[in-house]
């Protein structure tokens, strides 16, 4: 994917997760506060869309893993997220902030992909 979009309020960039040193796992469109550093995982923060996609591919993750947090839409539009440690009441729930973009970093290990401009 390329980023077409310079906005004003997080640089732009596609993000990955990385789960056990698989390549295998969707990329997704993000908005990121500030570049991490090397060696930094980033803190992603996604449209509703790119949001809807992420909970989803969560949610499939979950299916194969005890470990995996399982998340839902509340009829308000924020995401509830279940963890194993909390599996019937929300551990964590995420609004969207003042742009409209959810944070969803979920414990994962998101890194940066290069963008072209």
């Amino acid at each position: 994917m390329q980023s077409d979009q310079n906005t004003t309020f997080g640089v732009r960039a596609n993000v990955y997760v990385e789960i056990q040193g698989s390549r295998l796992d969707p990329r997704f469109e993000a908005y990121l506060n500030d570049a991490p550093t090397a060696g930094a995982y980033a803190e992603p923060r996604f449209t509703k869309p790119i949001a809807e996609e992420v909970v989803a591919w969560t949610n499939r993750i979950a299916e194969g893993s005890d470990e995996s947090p399982i998340c839902e839409w509340s009829k308000e539009g924020y995401v509830l997220v279940f963890t194993p440690d909390s599996p019937f009441r929300p551990s964590a729930v995420v609004q969207p902030d003042d742009d409209g973009l959810y944070a969803l970093g979920l414990g994962w290990a998101w890194q940066v992909e290069e963008v072209d401009q």
